[in-house]
């Protein structure tokens, strides 16, 4: 592998990815941002644009040096120190949204769906960039040498398919390492005297888990309960979803065990205990009730692990909803009991 062009076409994927008209990388790079590894060299740099945007692309990099190879309402190809970029136009049919092929003799064919809908950026040596989806990649790279008969399938195809759906298998792979119980729900609003209490966008949920006889190690603790089906909560109202990829703000797929710091039972009573009473003091009702779910689970906690690790860079599509968001996980290995606390504003 050719480390300098490779280094050279990051820098460019970063240069496109900043001048302002809305882009997603396609093909191999894609791939690899969505991965998060550099799995080979790449031949050129592919991408998704705006057919809109197309007169404002072309001008923006021809500024920036790049030649153009080929123009038309369907593609923009174009060259800068030897690496080949390649802008596919795109459009929406106004009945449902559904991406379309812009121009050419296919215009108006769609693309998979959800192409490039609420995709997770991808991530890679630093650099952050809009993909399209992995299944959409998977679906094009089968469906290429049947929508294009004169265009073979390529083995790089193949092994680009082949690695996409592992990391999509292990991403949708549920763990049975913990066994959920039950759950609680705390509405701080149906507790209050009527409409304008301060507390009336205000929740806890608690999520219950069995732990195994012979229970592993925290971190092991921490990556059974990430795998979890009950984590793919975005706690927006959509609830528990089996293929979910967001938790709560975030991309779940970007929260690991070392997003988690340990803290201890007392910092975390604090902690919860600031955000509850922070406008005024609780109810009675609500009060007992805080005691019973949360608070006697912290005191008899044998570790407790606070969500930290993670941000605003790590923001799905329409995160950052909750005024605040606490997420506590709580591990009794004495009563053999793992606790998942989410406390939020909306």
């Amino acid at each position: 592998m050719d480390a300098q062009r490779t280094e050279r076409q990051l820098s460019m994927i970063e240069e496109v990815c900043a001048l302002g008209p809305e882009v997603w990388l396609r093909g191999g790079w894609a791939m690899d941002f969505w991965l998060g590894e550099i799995t080979r060299e790449h031949e050129d740099v592919d991408w998704f644009a705006w057919a809109e945007d197309a007169e404002r692309l072309r001008e923006l990099l021809t500024a920036r040096g790049y030649e153009v190879r080929h123009a038309d309402d369907q593609q923009l190809d174009l060259v800068r120190d030897g690496e080949e970029h390649s802008f596919a136009f795109v459009t929406r049919r106004r009945a449902d949204g559904r991406v379309l092929v812009a121009g050419g003799p296919w215009a108006g064919t769609p693309w998979p769906a959800g192409i490039l809908d609420g995709v997770e950026p991808g991530r890679l040596r630093g650099l952050e960039c809009p993909v399209a989806s992995p299944e959409a990649q998977i679906e094009i790279k089968r469906m290429m040498p049947v929508w294009v008969p004169e265009r073979p399938r390529r083995e790089k195809d193949a092994v680009d398919v082949a690695r996409l759906e592992a990391a999509l298998a292990a991403l949708n792979a549920t763990d049975e390492t913990l066994v959920h119980e039950g759950d609680a729900f705390l509405n701080f609003g149906s507790y209050g005297p009527g409409d304008g209490w301060s507390h009336c966008f205000r929740w806890l949920d608690a999520k219950y888990f069995r732990l195994p006889a012979a229970p592993p190690g925290d971190t092991a603790l921490l990556a059974a309960l990430i795998s979890h089906e009950q984590f793919r909560d975005d706690y927006a109202g959509s609830g528990v979803l089996p293929l979910g990829r967001r938790h709560g703000s975030f991309w779940r797929r970007l929260i690991t065990p070392a997003a988690y710091e340990p803290i201890t039972p007392d910092d975390a009573a604090h902690l919860l205990r600031t955000w509850a009473d922070q406008y005024d003091p609780v109810p009675a009702d609500l009060e007992a009730d805080l005691r019973r779910e949360v608070f006697a689970r912290l005191t008899s906690a044998t570790t407790v692990h606070h969500l930290t690790g993670v941000g605003v860079d790590d923001f799905h599509d329409w995160g950052g909803v909750h005024g605040e968001f606490h997420e506590l996980v709580l591990i009794d290995r004495v009563r053999g009991h793992l606790t998942l606390l989410v406390a939020a504003d909306d």
